[in-house]
C-alpha cells in the first residue's frame, strides 16, 4: 500500500470523524467537536487531489465553506430548539408545581371535610353504644331487682313453712304435708325456669359486651388519635390564648394610663377650677375698684360745661387780641382776669384727673381683651413666625400681587412630616409623620397631644395619612404597618384596629355620614370598613399598581381612587349603581396619581401626578378640563379650597403654589423651608393652608 492510499484512508477516517464531531457539537453545544476534523478532512483532500486544477478546488472549499455555514445553521436552530424546550421544560416544571399545590389544597380540603364526617360519625356511634349499654344495665338492674324480690317471699315461705311445721308437726296430716311440698316443689321449679331465663338473658348481655367492648377498643383507638390531633390543636389555641392575654395585658395598660389622664383632667379641672374661684374674686375685687372709679368718672359729665368754659374766655381773649389787645386800665377788670386765671387752674386739673380715668379704662380694656394685649407679643415671638421667601409668579394678571409673608411652624416631630389634616371645626391640627407618632395641635394654645400605637410588632411604621371624622370626635390613620387605627380625640386613645391589607396602608378617608372608612394600599386594592361592625364590607382590586390616594365625594355617592406609575389611571366608584368608571391623561411615563381633591358641590376632581402637572376633570362627562403646569417636580399633594374657588399644591420642588379654578392661573408660589413639602390642607374657614415636609415641621400661612 502506498502513500496515496493510506492519504485517501486517512481522508475518509476524518469525514467519518467529523460526522461525528457534528454529532457531538449538537449534543455538548460545542463546535469545536465538529470544526477541528472537518479541517483536517479539508486539508487532506487538499493533499490527495493534486491533479485537479485551481478552479475546481476553489469551487470545492466554496462548496465546504456553504456546508460549514449550513452546518452552523443547523446548529444555532438546533441550539435555539434545545432553549425553547428548556424554557417549556420550565412552565411545565411550574406548572406541575401549581398542580401539586392545588391537588394537596383539595386533599387536604377533603381529608379534613372527611375527618369532621368521621368525627361526627364516631360522637353518633358513641351516643348510640352508650345508650345501648345504659338500657341493657337497666333491664339488668330490673331482672336483678325482680329475681332478689322472688328469692326474699320464697325464703319467706320456707320460713312460714319452717314455722308452721315445727307448729303444727303432731296435728297435720301427710297428705297435707305432702301437697305443700308438691306445691313447694311447683314453685321452685318456676323459679329456677325464670333463673335459666336469668342466664340466658345474662349471656347475651355479656356476648353483646364483649362485642360493644370490641368496638369500643377500635373507637377508642380512633378516639386517642383524635385527643392527640385535638392536643394539638389545643396547643394552638394555648398560644392564641397567650396573644390574646398580651393583648389584654396591653389592654389593661392602655385602660390604666387612661385612668391616669382621667386623673390628671380632674386635677387639672379641680385647679382650673380654683383658678376660676381666685378669678372670679379678682373680678369681684376689680368690679369694686371699677365701681368706685366710675363714682369718679361722674366728673365727665363736667367735663364739657368746663371745656366750654375754658373755649368762651379764650376766644373772648382771641377777639381782643384781635382788637390791637388793650391793656385793663381798671381794677374789676384785673380781678376778672384773676377768675378766669383761677378757672383755668381748675379746669386743667379736671383735665388731669379725667386722664387718669381714661388710664383706667384702657387698664380695664386690657383686662377684658387680653387677645388685642398679646397680639403684638405673638407677632414679635421668634419661636412661632417667620417670613416666607416670595417667588415672583409667571403670571401677568393683576391679581397676581397677593403675597403670603408672615408664616407659623409647629415642631415636635423627628422625621418627616407625611399627612395634615384640619378638625371640622378647625380648631385642632392633626399631622402623621415617619417618626411613627400622630399629634394632635391645639392651634389655640399651641399646645399637642401624641397619639402611639403604630407598629408594634414591625419595624415599618409610618403614618401615611390621617383624617377627621365628620364631627371631629374620631381621628384614623393608615400606616407602613399594614394596618389602620381609629382614635378617640377627646381621651386621646385608640379606638379599635383594621386589619386586612397585605402591604401599608397609603391613604385613609372618611365617608360625609362617618359610618363608613376607606382606605388604599400598596397590595393594589381600595378597601371600605364598616365602623359599626369594624369590619370589611367592599374590596376593589381594579388597580395594577400601589393605590396612593382614595378620597370621598360630598355627598357620598362617588369613592375616588388614584394609582402609581404602572397603573396611572384615576377610578370613580359609582357606590350605588356599584359602577366604576376610569379617567386616563396623565403622562405614559411618570404618571402616577398621588393625590385627589373633589371639589365642593361634587362636580370637579383634581389631580396631582407625578408627571409635574395637575389636571381638572368633570365628573359628569368623565373628560378633562384643564391641564394646570408649573410645578418643576413630582406633585405630592393637591387641596380646594372650601370656598372652591383656589386649589393648592406641593411638590418636591420645596414649592406651595396657589392657583385660580376659574381662570387656571397660578396666583402666588411660596418657599416654605427648604425641604419636599409632603402634605398640604385647607382650614375649614379657608383662611389658613397647613404644609407638612421633610424638616420635621408644620408651616402654617394666611390666605388672603
Amino acid at each position: 500500500m502506498n502513500n496515496r492510499h493510506l492519504l485517501e484512508v486517512s481522508e475518509y477516517v476524518c469525514l467519518g470523524l467529523s460526522i461525528l464531531g457534528t454529532i457531538v457539537a449538537t449534543v455538548t453545544q460545542q463546535v469545536v467537536y465538529a470544526v477541528i476534523p472537518l479541517s483536517l478532512s479539508v486539508a487532506l483532500n487538499l493533499v490527495n487531489r493534486p491533479k485537479f486544477n485551481y478552479s475546481q478546488s476553489q469551487s470545492q472549499i466554496e462548496q465546504l465553506q456553504t456546508g460549514l455555514q449550513n452546518i452552523t445553521e443547523e446548529f444555532y436552530q438546533v441550539k435555539k430548539t434545545m432553549n425553547t424546550s428548556n424554557q417549556r421544560l420550565e412552565q411545565i416544571e411550574a406548572w406541575r408545581q401549581q398542580l401539586s399545590q392545588i391537588i394537596d389544597q383539595t386533599i387536604e380540603i377533603a381529608i379534613n371535610e372527611r375527618l369532621g364526617k368521621l368525627e361526627v360519625y364516631k360522637q353518633e356511634v358513641s351516643q348510640i353504644v352508650d345508650q345501648k349499654l345504659q338500657i341493657s344495665m337497666q333491664k339488668l338492674s330490673t331482672d336483678f331487682n325482680a329475681v332478689n324480690q322472688q328469692m326474699q317471699i320464697v325464703n319467706n315461705r320456707l320460713q312460714q313453712l319452717d314455722i308452721s311445721l315445727e307448729g303444727l308437726s303432731c296435728t297435720v296430716d301427710k297428705d297435707e304435708y305432702l301437697e305443700n311440698i308438691a306445691e313447694l316443689k311447683t314453685e321452685l321449679s318456676q323459679i329456677n325456669q325464670q333463673l335459666q331465663v336469668f342466664n340466658s338473658r345474662f349471656a347475651e348481655v355479656e356476648t353483646s359486651i364483649k362485642n360493644g367492648n370490641e368496638s369500643s377498643q377500635q373507637q377508642l383507638a380512633e378516639l386517642r388519635d383524635n385527643q392527640e390531633n385535638q392536643s394539638q390543636e389545643f396547643t394552638q389555641i394555648h398560644q392564641q390564648i397567650e396573644v390574646v392575654n398580651s393583648r389584654f395585658a396591653q389592654i389593661d395598660n392602655s385602660t390604666q394610663k387612661l385612668h391616669q389622664t382621667i386623673l390628671e383632667q380632674n386635677q387639672e379641672i379641680s385647679e382650673i377650677k380654683e383658678k376660676q374661684e381666685s378669678e372670679s374674686s379678682n373680678n369681684n375685687d376689680v368690679f369694686d375698684s371699677i365701681n368706685q372709679r366710675l363714682t369718679k368718672l361722674d366728673g365727665l359729665t363736667e367735663l364739657d360745661s368746663l371745656f366750654t368754659a375754658l373755649i368762651q374766655p379764650l376766644q373772648v381773649e382771641n377777639k381782643s387780641n384781635l382788637q390791637t389787645n388793650p391793656i385793663p386800665e381798671t381794677a374789676s377788670q384785673e380781678r376778672e382776669e384773676i377768675n378766669r386765671i383761677n378757672n383755668l387752674d381748675s379746669i386743667g386739673n379736671s383735665i388731669n384727673e379725667s386722664l387718669k380715668t381714661l388710664e383706667i379704662l384702657t387698664e380695664l380694656d386690657t383686662w377684658f381683651n387680653p387677645s388685642q394685649a398679646n397680639k403684638s407679643s405673638l407677632e414679635e415671638s421668634d419661636n412661632y413666625q417667620k417670613t416666607l421667601e416670595v417667588i415672583p409668579t409667571t403670571s401677568s394678571s393683576d391679581e397676581n400681587t397677593e403675597k403670603l409673608v408672615f408664616v407659623g411652624t409647629l415642631k415636635g416631630h423627628e422625621n418627616k412630616v407625611l399627612s395634615v389634616a384640619f378638625s371640622p371645626d378647625g380648631r385642632f391640627l392633626a399631622s402623621g409623620s415617619d417618626d411613627t407618632i400622630i399629634k394632635l395641635w391645639d392651634l389655640a394654645t399651641q399646645k399637642h397631644l401624641t397619639f402611639e400605637g403604630h407598629g408594634e410588632y414591625s419595624w415599618s411604621r409610618g403614618i401615611n395619612s390621617v383624617g377627621f371624622s365628620p364631627d371631629g370626635k374620631f381621628l384614623v390613620s393608615g400606616s407602613d404597618d399594614k394596618t389602620i387605627k381609629l382614635w378617640d380625640v377627646n381621651l386621646g386613645i385608640e379606638v379599635f384596629t383594621f386589619t386586612g391589607h397585605e402591604e401599608r396602608v397609603n391613604a385613609v378617608s372618611f365617608s360625609p355620614l362617618g359610618k363608613i372608612l376607606a382606605s388604599g394600599s400598596k397590595d393594589k386594592t381600595v378597601k371600605m370598613w364598616s365602623l359599626e361592625t369594624g369590619k370589611e364590607i367592599y374590596s376593589f382590586k381594579g388597580h395594577t399598581d400601589d393605590v396612593l390616594s382614595v378620597v370621598f365625594s360630598p355627598d357620598g355617592k362617588l369613592l375616588a381612587s388614584g394609582a402609581g406609575g404602572n397603573d396611572k389611571t384615576i377610578k370613580i366608584l359609582q357606590l350605588a349603581e356599584n359602577k366604576v368608571k376610569t379617567l386616563t391623561g396623565h403622562s405614559d411615563w411618570f404618571g402616577g396619581i398621588t393625590s385627589l381633591a373633589f371639589s365642593p358641590d361634587g362636580k370637579t376632581l383634581i389631580s396631582g401626578s407625578q408627571d409635574k402637572t395637575i389636571k381638572l376633570w368633570n365628573l359628569e362627562a368623565s373628560q378633562e378640563i384643564k391641564t394646570l403646569s408649573g410645578h418643576s417636580d413630582h406633585i405630592c399633594a393637591v387641596a380646594y379650597s372650601p370656598n372652591g374657588q383656589i386649589l393648592a399644591s406641593a411638590s418636591k420642588d420645596k414649592t406651595v403654589k396657589l392657583w385660580s379654578v376659574a381662570s387656571g392661573e397660578e396666583i402666588s408660589s411660596v418657599k416654605c423651608t427648604d425641604s419636599v413639602i409632603y402634605s398640604i390642607a385647607f382650614s375649614p374657614d379657608g383662611k389658613i393652608l397647613a404644609a407638612g415636609s421633610r424638616d420635621t415641621t408644620i408651616t402654617l400661612f394666611p390666605i388672603a
